[in-house]
């Protein structure tokens, strides 16, 4: 379903925002000392993994990074900026956040550009689409009800005894700077192999959407529009159901030939019905490459493909210059 594409979309875009926002907000009126990592706090991540959160001594006291990673990103002994403001938790000072942020923002909107390139704007449609939010929302509030939570506060301090919660069940702290640098070293190895990797195949998907950009560019530029016909669906089976691709009928300006293609976006439900009237592009010389005109999504895959090739490959960077930085740092210790 197209709207649950814009509902992940906007929650991870909002979320993303959210962090870049608010750690702005903190830094604006933090202020600023030395700290210096003396451990790391372990909890447990996804498919079996260990995370290690730095803990810090400060003049304001001691305390746990808000960011974890399954490779320290810091030395046992390293000194660092801390910032602080009243009542509130310290934090390490890191850009972090803001690539936190961006990447969920980007990641974000990836999604919303999928719902806005396959979405009619039809009314059955925006009121189905409204409808299944409103069912969304319903479920969510009577699954808060049944565990007793009726407003918002209660929530918030519902989450905060959670974190309470997680902090109390992950206290071991490692101390010793041997074992971080075992930690280090393994997850180096593996670092060497997955940045190049990922940078690779990041640049590539990109690649792929330049071409596939270039290629829409060029029929754009030349593209004959013409008025067709919804007359079919073609179905798409998967894991996940079934995607349905509408077949449009139109005959070329200056031609009493009916032309029949399928549209190169499918959806879930169908983006239209049998019988509506769409604005059709084709090429000049092969009426058989045509699509369905939708303004500015008619870039959207280009658009999809590109950026998910971007992500890759910042990935990749990212990871590779992490590696080689930490492995001068510890050649400097």
């Amino acid at each position: 379903m197209e709207i649950l594409f814009f509902i992940i979309g906007s929650f991870v875009f909002g979320l993303g925002l959210y962090l870049i926002y608010d750690h702005i907000s903190y830094v604006r009126i933090a202020a600023e000392t030395r700290g210096k990592i003396i451990g790391f706090k372990t909890s447990s991540g996804s498919k079996g993994s260990t995370i290690y959160n730095p803990v810090v001594q400060s003049y304001f006291g001691e305390f746990t990074g808000r960011y974890g990673s399954s490779n320290p990103s810091y030395q046992i002994g390293q000194e660092v900026d801390v910032i602080y403001v009243a009542g509130k938790t310290p934090r390490l000072k890191s850009n972090m956040p803001y690539y936190a942020g961006l990447f969920l923002m980007v990641f974000g909107g990836i999604f919303c550009v999928v719902f806005f390139s396959i979405f009619n704007f039809s009314v059955w449609n925006i009121l189905y689409s409204l409808g299944t939010f409103m069912l969304i929302a319903f479920s969510f509030r009577r699954m808060l009800k049944s565990k007793g939570i009726d407003s918002l506060d209660e929530l918030k301090e519902v989450v905060k005894n959670a974190n309470k919660d997680t902090q109390d069940a992950t206290k071991n702290i490692i101390r010793e700077p041997a074992k971080i640098q075992e930690v280090q070293t393994k997850q180096a190895k593996a670092t060497k192999i997955v940045g190049p990797v990922f940078t690779f195949v990041g640049l590539g998907v990109l690649a792929l959407g330049v071409y596939l950009g270039v290629e829409r560019y060029h029929f754009l530029q030349e593209a004959i529009p013409a008025s067709g016909t919804v007359i079919d669906f073609h179905e798409s089976r998967s894991d996940d159901g079934y995607t349905y691709y509408p077949i449009v009928e139109y005959s070329p300006n200056g031609s009493f030939d009916a032309i029949t293609f399928r549209h190169d976006t499918g959806s879930n439900p169908p983006s239209y019905s049998r019988g509506e009237v769409v604005e059709v592009l084709h090429a000049p010389d092969n009426p058989n490459n045509a699509i369905i005109d939708k303004g500015i999504f008619n870039w959207a895959i280009s658009i999809f493909v590109g950026l998910f090739g971007i992500l890759f490959a910042s990935a990749g960077v990212g990871a590779s210059v992490s590696a080689f930085r930490k492995q001068r740092k510890q050649i400097n210790l």
